[in-house]
């Protein structure tokens, strides 16, 4: 018998592991750069975590999981995606504290039982982040800024970020009663597979991509038209940070997530230069409710996933370059309410922008403790950020290793930040 590997996956190696390190790499240090720690859960999950997170009723579950009984009868299963393996280990080991958000990031393989094609493999590796603990809309503009980078970095063009608004479990149910009086007139002119995701999970006919189908969500209710004041609200601040950070988007009424726990704030990237129904590059959204339910404490959270083959076979297919990045001092920046906080978000984009490591206090503390914690998670330099700085548009930076202050005009001095700070290349 002539051994081969199984269908649906594939070796790596010679070129394709340069394309895989270098996107790998870019990831790990713009994950840096924005105070993301890594986390490695195990390949495969008591099965409940995923039955129970993702949704009973997703072709996921149904139909695309790799489950197996162990030598004790205990139905395992090979991890499909990331998010509900961090959150099954965030609640187990609680790895939660007062300093909120946790901020972490994944990379591994994950494995799905479906039709292999370009793209698309039964094996296929995922990196991504979830950020637990808060849910400031800042945290859910700084996830897409990083999925942004992430892609600018490797040198995609004509990104566009379609961004929508599922809602909080009540907004979705009313969404939801409306949305199946509308489509049950039209069932039959559904494909077959719509028409089994209509019964088992609604939400999922909008990710078809058949013309038939496509066609009949066009008049469909909207989502938004369905949302509470609060998630109204939620939303359009999560918009305005956008626009500070200059990150084109555009609301797409019929982005939904099939997956049973998201709320609120949802996305997905596409590139312009892709010409094909398949042009997404990565997504994902807000699962307010996932933590809770899978008997952890109530804790909101976002994140996103990327598909690292899709995302090597893309670049290959745009003939992207490799490019450098370098790393800077680490910087802290304590705002001290709600309002030096959206001011902070310029600053933030610019010593990022500028690849230094930097971050901001999401949720406000003791002017004391917030320092000690900088201290303590060895960080160079502070930013104190209230509202004198705000009238005077100055900055003290502090220097808390060496005890030096320096005092830098925001608006005219902003070199004057990187050479106090200074650079450390770590290539």
């Amino acid at each position: 018998m002539k051994l081969s590997s199984p269908r649906g996956t594939a070796d790596i190696y010679g070129e394709d592991i340069d394309y895989r390190n270098f996107i790998i790499n870019t990831a790990r240090k713009i994950f840096e750069i924005f105070n993301y720690s890594e986390i490695i859960t195990p390949a495969f999950e008591y099965t409940q975590v995923f039955s129970r997170s993702i949704g009973e009723g997703t072709d996921i579950v149904q139909k695309e999981m790799y489950t197996f009984m162990d030598r004790k009868g205990r139905s395992l299963t090979l991890r499909p995606e990331g998010t509900a393996s961090i959150v099954r280990a965030v609640i187990e080991n609680k790895i939660y504290s007062e300093n909120m958000p946790l901020k972490l990031f994944y990379i591994g393989n994950m494995f799905r039982y479906e039709r292999p094609q370009k793209g698309r493999m039964r094996e296929f590796w995922q990196l991504g982040i979830e950020s637990i603990g808060t849910d400031n809309p800042v945290i859910d503009a700084e996830v897409i800024w990083i999925l942004n980078s992430f892609f600018k970095k490797l040198g995609f063009k004509k990104l566009i970020l379609l961004v929508n608004s599922m809602g909080c479990s009540r907004c979705r149910e009313k969404f939801l009663a409306e949305f199946k009086k509308y489509i049950k007139p039209e069932l039959g002119k559904l494909c077959s597979d719509c028409q089994n995701r209509f019964e088992k999970n609604p939400l999922r006919v909008f990710d078809c991509k058949k013309n038939s189908c496509r066609s009949i969500l066009d008049s469909s209710p909207e989502v938004s038209s369905y949302l509470c004041s609060e998630c109204k609200e939620n939303f359009k601040e999560v918009l305005e940070c956008l626009k500070i950070l200059k990150i084109k988007y555009r609301t797409d009424k019929n982005l939904v997530r099939g997956f049973d726990y998201y709320t609120k704030t949802i996305f997905e990237i596409i590139s312009e230069d892709l010409y094909s129904a398949q042009n997404a590059l990565g997504g994902g959204g807000r699962y307010d409710n996932l933590i809770n339910q899978l008997g952890g404490p109530e804790l909101p959270a976002t994140g996103f996933a990327v598909g690292i083959d899709r995302t090597m076979m893309l670049m290959k297919q745009l003939n992207l370059k490799f490019t450098k990045l370098a790393r800077k001092s680490r910087v802290y920046l304590i705002a001290m309410n709600k309002n030096c906080q959206i001011y902070s978000l310029d600053i933030l984009k610019y010593l990022r922008e500028m690849e230094v490591i930097c971050d901001i206090n999401f949720n406000n503390k003791n002017l004391k403790k917030e320092i000690k914690w900088a201290k303590d998670n060895n960080y160079d330099f502070i930013i104190i950020i209230g509202e004198d700085e705000i009238n005077s548009g100055s900055l003290t930076i502090k220097d808390i290793k060496k005890f030096k202050q320096y005092k830098v005009d925001w608006k005219n001095q902003k070199d004057k930040i990187i050479e106090i700070i200074g650079a450390n290349d770590y290539d």
